[in-house]
C-alpha cells in the first residue's frame, strides 16, 4: 500500500474511532444520569407507592420519555446539537425516575446480576456489529417488526399477565435487542463514513448514543423480566 493511501485509511479509521468514543461517552453519560436518579429516587422512599396513588403522573413521565425519544429522532436535523443533548439528558433523567421503582420491585443481586448480563450481551453484540464485514442492514425491516411485534405482546400483558408470558416477552426482547446493537453499530460506522461537519458530527454522535442507550437499556429489562426476583 502506498503512503498517501496509508495517511488516507489512518487519517479514516483515527475519524471513526473519535467519533464511536464521543457515542459511548454520550451513552455512558445517559446511563450514569438514569442510575443516579434512580438510586437517588428510590433512596427517599416511597416511589412505588406514590406512582400507585398517583398513576396519572408516572403514565405522564412515560409519556413525555416517548415523546422526548420521537422528537430526537424526527427533529435531530433540525435542532441544535447542545438541544438535542439537553433532550437526551432530559430523557435519562425520566427514565430514572420512572426505573426507580424496579429497586423497590427487585432483589439488588437481581438488578445487579441483569446489569452485568446487560452489559456482555450488549458488549458481545456491539463489537460483531463494529468488526463484522457482512452487510446487516436486511436485518432492518425484520427487527422492526418483531419490535412491533414485541410492543404489542407488552401491551397486552398488561392486561394479560402470566409467569410464561413474561419470560417468552424477556428472551424475545434479548434477541430482538441484541440485534439491534449489532444493527446499530453497523448503521453508525455508515454515518460517520458520510463525512459530516462538525455540528451534525455532534448531533449524530448524540442520536448514536441514544440508539444504543435504548438498545441497552430493553437489554436490560429483558433480563429482569427472565432472571429478577422480587
Amino acid at each position: 500500500m502506498s503512503a498517501p493511501y496509508a495517511q488516507v485509511e489512518t487519517t479514516a479509521v483515527a475519524t471513526e474511532r473519535s467519533f464511536l468514543r464521543q457515542v459511548f461517552a454520550w451513552m455512558l453519560l445517559a446511563l450514569a444520569v438514569t442510575t443516579g436518579i434512580a438510586i437517588w429516587f428510590h433512596a427517599t422512599g416511597g416511589v412505588l407507592n406514590y406512582f400507585n396513588d398517583h398513576p396519572g403522573i408516572f403514565f405522564a413521565c412515560l409519556g413525555a420519555q416517548l415523546a422526548m425519544v420521537l422528537g430526537l429522532s424526527f427533529a435531530i436535523n433540525r435542532i441544535s446539537a447542545q438541544t438535542a443533548a439537553l433532550l437526551f439528558l432530559v430523557y435519562a433523567a425520566l427514565t430514572g425516575l420512572t426505573f426507580s421503582i424496579l429497586l423497590e420491585v427487585y432483589t439488588t443481586g437481581s438488578i445487579v446480576g441483569a446489569f452485568a448480563g446487560a452489559t456482555g450481551v450488549f458488549g458481545g453484540m456491539a463489537l460483531y456489529g463494529y468488526t463484522t464485514e457482512r452487510d446487516l442492514s436486511s436485518w432492518g425491516a425484520v427487527l422492526f417488526g418483531a419490535l412491533i411485534g414485541l410492543i404489542v405482546a407488552s401491551i397486552a400483558f398488561v392486561f394479560v399477565g402470566g409467569s410464561t408470558f413474561n419470560l417468552v416477552l424477556g428472551f424475545a426482547g434479548v434477541i430482538i435487542f441484541a440485534g439491534l446493537t449489532s444493527y446499530d453499530m453497523q448503521k453508525l460506522k455508515e454515518i460517520n463514513a458520510q463525512g459530516l461537519s462538525d455540528e451534525h458530527h455532534q448531533k449524530a454522535a448524540i442520536f448514536g448514543a441514544l440508539m444504543l442507550y435504548l438498545d441497552f437499556i430493553n437489554i436490560f429489562i429483558s433480563l429482569l423480566r427472565i432472571f429478577g426476583r422480587d
